[in-house]
């Protein structure tokens, strides 16, 4: 049974989720996707896959989130990259763990106390005090210090955690904003902040797709088929049962 989600759409659920899977995987402009698909003889507008991405981006996320693992690990990586949005600059706060997963990210108009605060709660907010790492690896901006201060004496976060601003440290997740921002360049900019995190998330949600987070839930996980089997994977989140020939 198809997904009252795709109730009233002119095309099969199936292209609406090509677009979304291709324009968050690739970088690439709207423009560049709607020729794709006219090589394939489907005419769609660029507008109209502008407004698919904007409404299933945010709803692949929320779907993801049901499948994501809450695994133990001994440290986690902290720090935010730059977006701008009608000229003016925004910030994107993402975590990975030791093996480069991504843990969370948020989207902040401000690059201050509060925001870190939001962030690393938004991290937490899935893991008991047992669970949570021993070492936080973060960068040298005092907010970061508050943040966990604060969470803390809320009793959010252990006692005991150790709080590390060694540059070399965060090396891992300075290389993995790499395609996050590729992504972001090729959408030309921002003009509305809701806009930009819509996209955001399906940008973030695909890159945790294709690092193979989810991979434990593909029916077969062989190396020749795994992108067909985490395409399908995700059809089935949405209820779309496709058979590859």
């Amino acid at each position: 049974m198809t997904n009252p989600e795709f109730k009233w759409k002119h095309f099969a659920p199936e292209i609406i989720l090509w677009c979304l899977r291709w324009y968050g995987s690739t970088p690439m402009s709207y423009a560049n996707l709607s020729d794709m698909l006219a090589e394939r003889g489907v005419s769609v507008n660029r507008s109209t896959i502008y407004r698919w991405n904007i409404e299933y981006a945010p709803s692949l996320r929320k779907k993801l989130r049901r499948y994501q693992f809450i695994r133990m690990g001994s440290s986690w990586q902290l720090d935010e990259t730059y977006v701008k949005v009608k000229r003016k600059w925004f910030y994107l706060y993402r975590a990975i763990n030791k093996d480069g997963e991504t843990l969370d990210f948020y989207f902040s108009k401000k690059r201050n106390k509060n925001a870190a605060y939001q962030f690393l709660k938004r991290c937490l907010k899935h893991y008991a005090l047992d669970k949570q790492p021993k070492t936080l690896n973060i960068d040298k901006h005092s907010s970061y210090a508050n943040a966990i201060a604060r969470l803390k004496k809320e009793g959010r976060l252990r006692e005991n955690i150790e709080q590390r601003q060694i540059k070399y440290l965060n090396n891992g997740i300075e290389s993995d904003h790499a395609p996050i921002k590729k992504l972001l360049v090729a959408t030309g900019g921002f003009k509305i902040q809701k806009r930009a995190w819509s996209t955001i998330q399906g940008f973030e949600s695909l890159r945790m797709l294709n690092k193979g987070q989810f991979d434990f839930w593909l029916r077969h996980d062989e190396r020749k088929t795994i992108v067909r089997e985490r395409s399908a994977f995700m059809n089935r989140l949405f209820n779309i049962e496709v058979v590859f020939q």
